[in-house]
């Protein structure tokens, strides 16, 4: 009996640990909804980005997030979260805003194809794409077995076989999913190199978005209208 109520009090204390902090982010979360349904947007915000910062983010929430920036004249910010929601739905409907803000502000980077369409649902069914990849090369490694048993050439499965692990090691050093930032600051200045010594080479705008190549604290290099040039990563917000 005893130990019967102790099962019973780590069970509690579980739940406890684990269920506190979901209420606490699910009760902000409705609570910064309320805020929105009432036109409180900007205290909204404050809610919102709170739960942004915890990776909690629903799609939902950043459409309301993009809207709440756009309204406050932030077009950079609301491009930002337009993007995000965007990579975690493939909305197409995103694309068409996004173009709309781009243009109204003149900026460049928001040219989408049918390439870019594609990659973004690779990257979000990544795992699930490579799981049915390494399914089909055992099944290609099995039927070539089965056949040089047989002493038969299986010319088909190696071709397919070799095709696959290409395949999967493009997708697994996801060689083809640049990575892309928006500037977030205005006369963002780019340089030659990652160094305050550097050549400085143009100013870039913010809202204007660019293909990440490498990053770290100080510094990020990118490229930028087909050159490639450094940014202060403060000056970058990275999706």
């Amino acid at each position: 009996m005893k130990y019967f109520f102790i099962r019973i009090i780590q069970t509690l204390f579980l739940i406890l640990v684990i269920g506190l902090p979901i209420y606490g982010q699910n009760a902000e979360l409705l609570t910064a909804d309320s805020l929105f349904a009432n036109q409180k947007y900007t205290e909204a915000l404050k809610k919102y980005e709170n739960i942004f910062n915890q990776d909690k983010a629903s799609p939902a929430m950043l459409t309301k997030m993009a809207f709440i920036q756009e309204g406050l004249g932030n077009y950079a910010d609301a491009l930002f979260y337009l993007n995000l929601y965007y990579l975690k739905t493939s909305d197409k409907a995103a694309l068409t805003k996004m173009r709309e803000l781009a243009e109204e502000h003149n900026l460049s980077g928001f040219e989408y194809s049918d390439f870019k369409f594609m990659a973004n649902f690779i990257r979000n069914y990544e795992v699930e794409i490579l799981c049915v990849l390494l399914a089909f090369s055992l099944f290609l490694l099995i039927y070539g077995y089965s056949k040089r048993k047989k002493d038969e050439l299986p010319r088909v499965s190696l071709f397919l076989q070799a095709l696959t692990l290409v395949l999967i090691g493009l997708l697994s050093n996801q060689l083809f999913l640049a990575d892309t930032g928006i500037v977030s600051h205005d006369h963002a200045l780019l340089m030659t190199g990652p160094s305050a010594g550097a050549e400085p080479i143009d100013y870039i705008e913010k809202g204007n978005k660019v293909t990440v190549l490498q990053s770290d604290v100080l510094w990020t290099k990118i490229r930028w209208q087909e050159e490639v040039a450094y940014i202060r990563t403060k000056n970058l917000k990275t999706l």
